[in-house]
């Protein structure tokens, strides 16, 4: 059975009634407000997301929501990221120390908060059987490796589960946290364009994570993004979750998408330039897309199936990455613009066939034309997307840096506005 020592370092609220304020931070992000919203809900909430988004600040503040009305011991809190351990030893180990009764004498509502589930082997198996055995238990899960983690909870806790995902910070999110009042800013934007260009040029280097969102050390800024997100995924997480033997070739995997973020993927020519197989090629790709640090669009082709079977594009799963890799700023900017529509807008598709256009988001049976400006042909491509689509096209935009108005019908508005609307 687990020591009480490694249950006791993780709770400290047991003794003195409070969360560490370390562990806190005063701003709450939307997907907190997601959490509060079900806690009365008698399914387990999934909270999944990339490294370092702010996962466990939000379960913490989650408990210190809860410790204004309930007490202490009904809270148990254990992060397997840091200790290895099993499952069933933790929630053993909080009966007999802290509970001083089994779950069946227990009478309230206890919160069972795990944190990197995705470390422990059979976690799904059980969590179902304490979830099923014992209804007054809510449980809290958390993982940065989403395709296994989610997979395996829609297939064993079908019914029994509520997600959350915790994204890379939006803009507005991003301005919050460096003392902006959006409430204002949405009221007229140009206002305050000479304040919020500045933290613009920031939050695309390296703006979208919460720990650093207010720094100003670019330099540290990189060192933290590349030790504690790139190099973490790729020397600790994914080799936890796969046999895999070339370092190497997953690290010039992401290289190559951060020097050129919205590569055409075609493994055949990767496979002649990196010298390695083409199988081998495709699985490290789909590897870093389950560790979250890479995101794949589609040629889109009327349904996800078709689409799915055509060419992809690679990004990271925020321009941040890529900056951090690459971080010549002026060659990097217009593939960091692109990177950053895709990432705030969920985009899972461009189209390609005799033109081009970046991003295509299927909206209410409708589609959705956004093209990232780069050259003076992007409003022909916008227009022949139009004439294609015919009237599934509910909105076509060009986005630019700068740019704000209308060449031959089009809209053009400058992205830093664009994602005020998030």
């Amino acid at each position: 059975m687990i020591p009480i020592e490694n249950l006791e370092r993780f709770n400290p609220w047991w003794r003195t009634g409070k969360v560490r304020k370390e562990w806190l931070k005063g701003y709450r992000r939307q997907a907190y407000f997601m959490v509060e919203r079900d806690l009365a809900r008698r399914q387990i909430t999934l909270i999944w997301g990339l490294r370092r988004t702010g996962k466990t600040t939000i379960l913490f503040q989650v408990i210190e929501h809860l410790l204004e009305t309930i007490d202490p011991r009904q809270i148990l809190y254990f992060s397997f990221d840091e200790v290895a351990t099993g499952l069933q030893d933790v929630l053993e180990g909080f009966q007999r120390y802290i509970l001083n009764k089994s779950f069946e004498e227990f009478q309230g509502t206890l919160y069972v908060v795990l944190d990197e589930m995705q470390k422990v082997r059979g976690w799904e198996n059980t969590i179902k059987t304490y979830y099923d055995l014992y209804p007054r238990i809510k449980f809290f899960l958390s993982g940065s490796a989403s395709v296994a983690l989610r997979k395996r909870s829609r297939e064993s806790l079908a019914g029994r589960i509520l997600d959350v995902v915790v994204k890379p910070l939006s803009f507005p999110e991003f301005l919050e946290m460096n003392g902006k009042d959006m409430s204002e800013i949405r009221k007229n934007p140009d206002l305050w364009k000479r304040e919020i260009i500045p933290l613009f040029v920031r939050y695309l280097k390296w703006g979208t994570f919460p720990e650093i969102a207010t720094e100003e050390d670019e330099d540290f800024a990189r060192r933290y993004l590349l030790d504690n997100i790139v190099d973490r995924i790729i020397h600790r997480d994914l080799p936890g979750a796969y046999e895999i033997r070339d370092l190497e070739l997953l690290k010039a995997i992401v290289q190559l998408i951060g020097n050129k973020p919205g590569m055409t993927v075609i493994y055949q020519e990767l496979s002649k330039s990196l010298g390695r197989d083409q199988r081998t090629i495709a699985n490290y790709f789909e590897y870093l897309e389950y560790g979250l640090l890479v995101r794949f669009v589609f040629n889109y082709r009327g349904s996800p199936l078709a689409s799915m079977r055509k060419s992809k594009k690679a990004y990271l799963s925020s321009p941040n990455l890529a900056f951090a890799l690459n971080p010549d700023f002026e060659r990097q900017l217009p593939f960091l613009l692109e990177n950053i529509v895709c990432s705030e807008t969920d985009a899972r598709f461009f189209f390609k066939n005799s033109f081009e256009i970046d991003f295509v988001l299927p909206e209410n049976e409708g589609l959705v034309g956004l093209e990232v400006k780069k050259t003076g042909k992007d409003v022909k491509q916008v227009k022949r997307f139009i004439d294609k689509f015919g009237k599934r096209v509910k909105k076509a935009l060009i986005l630019d840096i700068e740019e704000e108005g209308t060449i031959e019908g089009i809209e053009i508005l400058p992205i830093w506005k664009f994602l005020l609307r998030s």
